[in-house]
């Protein structure tokens, strides 16, 4: 099965480094998150805690949409 067959999108699968990229970034986010939480529960702040809520899970679903993607294309290719 081809590369191109294998993606819907025609687009080239992401490699290891690309793949170790993605996720490197989103983590290195991890502690400003944490921090941003901290602060507004500090403060009292419930939109400052949604916020950091919101975007930590959207962190997350990124990762797992790399991962997965990481995943299936090794599929493709084996």
């Amino acid at each position: 099965m081809s590369k191109k067959t294998a993606n819907a999108k025609g687009a080239k699968p992401r490699g290891t480094f690309g793949t170790l990229f993605a996720i490197g970034s989103s983590v290195t986010l991890a502690p400003v998150l944490l921090r941003r939480f901290k602060e507004g529960r500090a403060n009292g702040d419930k939109l400052a805690i949604a916020d950091a809520a919101v975007s930590a899970a959207a962190l997350t679903v990124g990762v797992l949409q790399v991962l997965r993607a990481r995943k299936s294309s090794g599929k493709a290719e084996s």
